[in-house]
């Protein structure tokens, strides 16, 4: 069982926000530490992507009687047509396109815990192959319920241990917000906050790819051109 299951106990939001503000004047607030670990990494890391022809693609395939492309597994997500009415709230009064359809939501998680004198977040210098640079700045655990599932046949999503109800960590806050809506149908994401009593029992699952931050380095690097996804700046919005 996760702890996403569970309720979210609002006062735990209001006490994590209270202690963030009292720590606010101990903060490291110069993201420049971190932006040189995301550029080191960029340099080494070995990733590559490119545009190819959608007949290539190993696993993926149009199916002719539903008019969609899919995994082969059924997992993931679909590319299905959207025909779509505004009735003047657009640019134009009706169109076609193509649309993700992904029936399960995401969960997107910021892990957190005392390091010393304040409270720090996790980040993720995750790669994707449309992002500018490949690595950009991630939540500490990006995944989908497929991911989750291992249907890719991969390895579970790091950290994903977190969700465990047996593992030393407490829900901050929980809310679903709709992902973007001119691309993916009708998709919610998880976004929370998790706190994680025993950092040293986190360390033992980071590896180069994740480093800590404080609030104010997170807010700084947000400013930043092409450094930190959206999903990391919507989930630190309550806070």
């Amino acid at each position: 069982m996760s702890i996403l299951d569970g309720e979210t106990d609002n006062s735990l939001l209001a006490d994590f926000q209270n202690k963030l503000k009292a720590e606010v004047a101990g903060e490291e607030a110069d993201p420049a530490a971190i932006l040189s670990w995301l550029e080191e990494l960029r340099e080494k890391t070995k990733f590559e992507s490119h545009l190819v022809n959608l007949a290539d693609l190993h696993g993926w395939s149009a199916d002719l009687d539903s008019g969609t492309i899919g995994h082969s597994s059924g997992q993931f997500f679909t590319i299905e047509g959207a025909r779509t009415k505004a009735q003047g709230l657009r640019e134009v009064s009706e169109w076609d396109q193509p649309i993700f359809n992904q029936i399960e939501g995401g969960i997107l998680a910021l892990i957190c815990s005392q390091i010393g004198d304040t409270i720090q977040f996790l980040l993720h210098a995750k790669a994707e192959p449309g992002n500018i640079g490949y690595l950009q700045i991630a939540p500490s655990l990006q995944c989908t319920h497929s991911n989750l599932s291992q249907a890719h046949q991969g390895k579970s999503p790091p950290l994903s241990a977190v969700l465990s109800e047996d593992a030393p960590s407490k829900l901050i806050y929980s809310a679903e917000h709709n992902e973007e809506g001119g691309r993916f149908w009708r998709k919610s994401n998880v976004n929370c906050i998790i706190y994680v009593d025993d950092s040293e029992w986190l360390e033992t699952q980071l590896n180069e790819y994740f480093i800590w931050a404080s609030l104010a380095q997170i807010k700084a690097l947000c400013l930043q051109d092409n450094i930190v996804s959206p999903f990391v700046k919507t989930i630190i919005a309550p806070i």
